[in-house]
């Protein structure tokens, strides 16, 4: 769904910490939104006002910046990168900022223990098989953003393990007080949120 189909659309967080549910039908425009507020696409009118700055006028370069340091993303389809290593995957936001690999290490070694598979820090990724949602969170984690993103996280895993990552998505908004926009399907997980914006036809419709 192209972006200039949204009309309108207000889903400021009111206070840093809220965890937020985009829900509604497939080519509602969810996703699309996500991306807009992820700053990976621009809307054709409207703006978007990130931590009190208006990112109209930021060029390619300062959008990136704002990307890596303070915006986490935890795709659906994970987008790992099977030859490397579970720590590896986790260490590249940190190697964007020019961290090298040793003064990487422990940072990602902290974001797995947070998501509980330090044990399979040295493994590859399709050897975790299931896990690898926990690792995408890791990555998405490990700069330590103000706002985490994600788009159906738990819409690949079956209802235990979808339990699992929401459950991980909690305790984190919870813990750091990040800021989490999830887009979903499911009603069910939605419940869970703290609060829940419907979309409908590239439209806020609550």
């Amino acid at each position: 769904m192209r972006s200039k189909r949204w009309r309108s659309a207000s889903i400021s967080p009111s206070t840093r910490g809220e965890f937020v549910a985009l829900i509604g039908p497939s080519g509602s425009g969810k996703s699309t939104l996500l991306n807009i507020i992820g700053l990976l696409d621009a809307p054709s009118s409207g703006r978007v006002v990130l931590n009190g700055r208006e990112v109209r006028s930021f060029r390619d370069r300062k959008l990136a910046k704002v990307r890596n340091s303070e915006l986490g993303f935890i795709f659906q389809t994970f987008h790992l990168i099977g030859d490397l290593t579970v720590v590896d995957n986790v260490r590249i936001p940190l190697l964007y900022r020019r961290l090298g690999s040793r003064a990487s290490q422990p940072g990602a070694l902290d974001a797995l223990e947070r998501v509980g598979l330090t044990a399979r820090a040295s493994l590859s990724v399709p050897t975790v098989g299931g896990q690898q949602q926990r690792v995408a969170i890791a990555r998405a984690i490990v700069g330590t953003p103000r706002i985490l993103l994600a788009d159906e996280p738990t819409g690949n895993l079956d209802s235990q393990m979808g339990d699992e990552i929401l459950e991980l998505l909690q305790a984190l908004n919870t813990a750091e007080k990040t800021t989490i926009v999830m887009v979903t399907h499911d009603q069910r997980q939605a419940d869970k949120t703290g609060r829940i914006v419907r979309i409908f036809d590239g439209r806020q419709v609550n």
